[in-house]
């Protein structure tokens, strides 16, 4: 039986290189032939040897089971877009005679161990499922959160579980049960998209910023913290005191929660403390590890709050940072808003500059910088590319002299930089999402000014590559609810 089989792979695999050959398979998004009547270990064989591209082009039908594996690998396949997923689920679910909240739990079990991307995008999908639709599966979802093999899924697990119940009481009690337990749900709290909800939990992470069992339930308090609304002002006031507690790893995970709380709810008299605090950090600093992630976040955030100072201060708080390093910018993709979370920043014209992304969504994103005026037609030149094998180095990022620099894409909860010297000649010079789409929503202006001490003394707010329109603020803002997280 096995020797029929290995024979049957061999022969398929022969067959595929011939077709390859003939049809120009290998490199274009015709779609291929694929035999799914064979045994269903040589369908999976095929399917896995088809690009995404190839993959979606398939010939498939919902009213017909013969399809079920085509549909089952756009659900877990690694860079399939979001539309595709959608449709697969409610397709299996429709040939199953199954829940939404089935099908995507058996593919959370199902993907391949070494793929840490589609999983998230999953989790995604299960938490905007109803409540009523998750508690019918509670029992599934818990042997999850206790017994699955990776902590991503008891990470959503959790937060599913939470979700479900509509309060933390019975999922705290079963997290309590595990060894890992409360750290791993500290983890989902903040994939839960109902503020009300994560509120909720606040009594029960807060004391555990104070006596943790361990520095890994610690740290993950401290993440958590900044997801839950209501009690801002305190959690900024225990977090600067971490910050200047100077112990790593807990001073950076409190200056990366510190970023996360909305500053409209940073408190007055605490703001000017930490400010000068962090420049203090940074100086002490070596300076060959001033652009390392850590950092970098530091710098961002000293800029950040030097935002909400007086002229006079706020001035010389940016000025001290930018003596001691690159000018770094770090901006954060907004969870399910299609968004960067900055809409603006300026750097000096030919001085070096750090652009940090971190992607905080449940989907991949970029950035490109462009030269002035060239942003449309960068973004559409991009949506004419075609889908890549997956999300590589240059995906989706047209090969033109408008390109001044980019990001490939950052897969969710992950980060990356780029570093480059800022343009010669001033400007208002564009970056953008170009992924397919995107474009319209996820853009911001990197300004260039001959002197950046001048134009903080007086910014001049750049004009909407879109609208035409001065831009209003510097950071686009978070809707609490409704599929979005907290303020970053």
């Amino acid at each position: 039986m096995r020797r029929g089989l290995i024979a049957l792979l061999v022969s398929f695999a022969v067959l595929t290189r011939s077709l390859a050959q003939n049809s120009g398979l290998a490199t274009t998004a015709e779609a291929p032939h694929v035999f799914l009547d064979k045994n269903p270990r040589i369908v999976a064989y095929q399917l896995r040897r088809l690009t995404n591209a190839q993959l979606v082009a398939l010939e498939r039908h919902d009213d017909d089971a013969k399809y079920k594996p085509v549909y089952e690998a756009l659900l877990t396949r690694k860079g399939v877009d979001k539309k595709y997923r959608d449709e697969a689920v409610a397709a299996l679910a429709k040939l199953d005679r199954a829940s939404l909240v089935i099908v995507i739990l058996n593919a959370i079990a199902s993907v391949d161990p070494d793929d840490k991307i589609t999983p998230r995008e999953l989790i995604g999908m299960l938490l905007s499922q109803q409540p009523a639709a998750l508690a019918a599966q509670r029992d599934k979802i818990a042997s999850l959160a206790t017994g699955s093999a990776g902590d991503l899924v008891k990470q959503s697990a959790y937060a599913a579980l939470a979700v479900a119940d509509g309060k933390p009481e019975q999922v705290w009690r079963l997290a309590s049960l595990k060894s890992d337990g409360i750290k791993l749900i500290l983890q989902g709290i903040p994939l839960i998209n109902d503020a009300h909800l994560r509120g909720a939990f606040y009594d029960r992470v807060n004391p555990l910023l104070t006596q943790s069992p361990d520095e890994a339930t610690h740290l993950a308090a401290i993440d958590a913290i900044s997801s839950i609304p209501g009690h801002e002002a305190e959690v900024f006031r225990k977090l600067a005191e971490m910050v200047k507690s100077g112990r790593e790893p807990v001073r950076d995970a409190a200056i990366r929660s510190v970023r996360r709380i909305p500053q409209d709810k940073w408190p007055d008299d605490q703001v000017e403390p930490l400010a000068r605090q962090i420049v203090k950090l940074v100086r002490q600093t070596p300076a060959e590890q001033r652009t390392s992630p850590a950092i970098a976040q530091a710098v961002q955030l000293g800029n950040d709050l030097a935002g909400e100072l007086s002229e006079e201060q706020g001035m010389a708080i940016r000025k001290s940072l930018r003596e001691l390093g690159v000018r770094v910018v770090v901006i954060r993709t907004i969870r399910e808003q299609m968004q960067y979370d900055t809409k603006y920043f300026a750097v000096q014209a030919g001085k070096p500059v750090q652009v940090i992304l971190e992607n905080a969504d449940a989907m991949p994103h970029n950035l490109v910088i462009t030269r002035p005026g060239t942003m449309q037609e960068v973004a559409v030149a991009a949506g004419t590319m075609p889908l890549p094998a997956d999300n590589s180095t240059r995906a989706y990022v047209p090969d033109s002299p408008n390109v001044l620099g980019w990001l490939s894409m950052v897969q969710p909860d992950a980060s990356e930089s780029l570093s480059f010297t800022a343009p010669k000649e001033p400007g208002e010079y564009d970056y953008v999402c170009t992924f397919p789409g995107h474009w319209v929503r996820m853009y911001g202006v990197m300004v260039v000014v001959p002197d950046l001490d001048a134009w903080e003394k007086a910014p001049m707010p750049p004009t909407d590559p879109l609208t035409h329109r001065p831009m209003e603020s510097q950071k686009n803002d978070v809707v609490e609810g409704g599929g979005a997280v907290h303020g970053h």
